[in-house]
């Protein structure tokens, strides 16, 4: 058991960085550090070439969106709030949730349209995780906590889609992040609280 462990981890190493790197991004984000953005790009970029490699097209495509919209959240964080300061955590204006809801449902399906007409094996729920996970990292980068939602449902959804495809580190990883969006998400509620205290 330890040898096939072994093994697949020495046969993995662009993954088990990529895995790191990502927890270490998660956990920035759920402490508010903007250090995560970085790291961010690096774990993404590895990705890239993981999942074109393993024919997860939407999720390769979705790392290089990531990539560019972790710029865009870097920027956001730093300069996005008020006359070009910090970024503060808030809710979701409800109008802004159904908006995004309605684009969001369309979305995924159409991108699971697309991919059914790739190399890939599940090209539907490759574009539900790829539309939701789209929809959460945007809601990140401007810091409104119901990002965290997002994330773990999508989380959930990807645990079993890696499984699948045989991405064992990146199915724990996915649980961990599961786990820390729950920790995010009160991590922040926190905050909110103590800002409008």
């Amino acid at each position: 058991m330890l040898e096939a462990i072994r093994l697949y981890i020495t046969q993995s190493y662009l993954e088990l960085i990529a895995v790191i790197l990502s927890i270490a991004g998660v956990w920035l984000t759920a402490k508010e550090k903007v250090i995560n953005w970085p790291i961010a790009i690096i774990a993404c970029a590895i990705y890239v070439y993981i999942f074109f490699k393993d024919n997860l097209f939407g999720d390769a495509s979705l790392q290089i969106f990531y990539v560019i919209i972790s710029f865009y959240g870097w920027y956001e964080w730093l300069y996005g709030g008020k006359n070009h300061k910090e970024l503060f955590i808030s809710r979701t204006p409800l109008k802004l949730l159904i908006v995004l809801a309605l684009i969001s449902i369309p979305l995924s399906i159409c991108l699971g349209f697309i991919i059914s007409y790739t190399k890939s094996t599940v090209p539907y729920w490759d574009g539900i995780t790829t539309g939701l996970s789209l929809l959460g990292t945007w809601m990140m980068a401007k810091k409104y906590i119901e990002h965290w939602l997002v994330w773990i449902i999508t989380d959930i959804l990807y645990i079993a889609l890696y499984i699948i495809k045989e991405l064992y580190l990146t199915a724990v990883l996915s649980l961990i992040f599961t786990l820390l969006a729950v920790y995010g998400y009160y991590a922040w509620k926190k905050q909110i609280t103590v800002s409008f205290a």
